[in-house]
């Protein structure tokens, strides 16, 4: 079997819904944290204040994407997007579970957006399940217009991939995760 590494922020819903059904087929899982940052993995990749200070450099590039102002921000809050660079940085392909700000399908809402974008400027492939359509999407990197267009097929995970999402997973983005990780266990 083929070996995975899913690159994880640890938090409850998405991330750890990836972190638990890849744990029954034996994926690794590095769940990107930091001091005094609570989550529920087992698995915590504790970052140094240097590495998070690299990761509010793409807080900042992501922000440009994201049209969202960097406001005065707790630093619990800017560890918490600093991180997410780490999930970006170390995975070939992001796979991420949420909904978009609106039918557009340019922009993810949330903490999960953060990361998205951070992956469309590092031109990472992204595969993004919309708990609102209930449907796959992929970014089209294209010349003339870049945004998410729908995807009809399950995704193919890369061995180092980012697992990510919201919070407020629903049934259809559980039941997402795990028909992924199980079409790839059985057909890769």
């Amino acid at each position: 079997m083929k070996e995975y590494t899913n690159h994880s922020g640890g938090c409850p819903g998405s991330d750890m819904t990836w972190e638990n059904i890849g744990n029954e087929y034996g994926f690794k899982t590095i769940a990107y944290s930091f001091r005094n940052h609570h989550h529920e993995s087992k698995n915590p990749k504790i970052l140094t204040h240097e590495e998070l200070q690299e990761g509010f450099e793409h807080v900042r590039i992501a922000s440009v994407g994201l049209k969202r102002k960097i406001p005065q921000i707790y630093p619990y809050v800017k560890n918490l997007l600093s991180r997410n660079w780490y999930q970006v940085k170390n995975s070939a392909a992001i796979y991420a579970i949420g909904t978009f700000q609106s039918k557009t399908y340019k922009l993810v809402n949330g903490g999960t957006g953060w990361a998205v974008q951070m992956a469309i400027d590092n031109y990472k492939p992204i595969y993004f399940f919309d708990q609102d359509s209930n449907q796959w999407f992929t970014y089209n990197y294209g010349f003339i217009v870049q945004k998410f267009e729908p995807f009809d097929s399950i995704p193919v995970l890369t061995s180092n991939f980012a697992g990510i999402g919201t919070r407020e997973i629903t049934l259809a983005g559980k039941n997402a995760i795990r028909q992924v990780i199980e079409y790839n266990v059985k057909e890769c």
